[in-house]
């Protein structure tokens, strides 16, 4: 089994113009493992707020019945944000791109990376 920071590198080695990357407990928001281009950000923040996006992005798909939610896009005049859902697990994928990045192809590369990161988790 891979371990999660390892994990974290190789899906890095992939993507241009990350600020953050981080695999998040979906419960309390602390992430175990990630990544940020800009040491003077506190992430706790950003962190918790995308958190709960993606709590009520999956709490808003489920009551509705229109399916269970995968992932969320949201861009800003900054950044692009995308939060990945784990399936099968309380954990959240949470990337931040500058707005020079490819956010499709870093959504579909954190689509392929799921997988590896629900095999990784402690």
């Amino acid at each position: 089994m891979a371990k999660i920071d390892d994990v974290m590198q190789e899906f890095l080695g992939n993507v241009d113009e990350v600020l953050m990357s981080m695999i998040v407990n979906m419960d309390d928001a602390i992430p175990i493992t990630g990544h940020t281009t800009d040491e003077s950000i506190d992430v706790t923040v950003p962190l918790a707020f995308l958190t709960e996006v993606a709590r009520k992005a999956m709490s808003a798909t489920d009551s509705s019945g229109l399916g269970s939610c995968e992932d969320v896009l949201l861009t800003t005049n900054e950044y692009f944000i995308i939060i990945r859902i784990i399936p099968n697990s309380n954990y959240a994928h949470i990337v931040v791109l500058t707005r020079k990045g490819n956010w499709g192809v870093t959504k579909i590369l954190m689509g392929k990376f799921a997988t590896k990161f629900r095999e990784a988790l402690p």
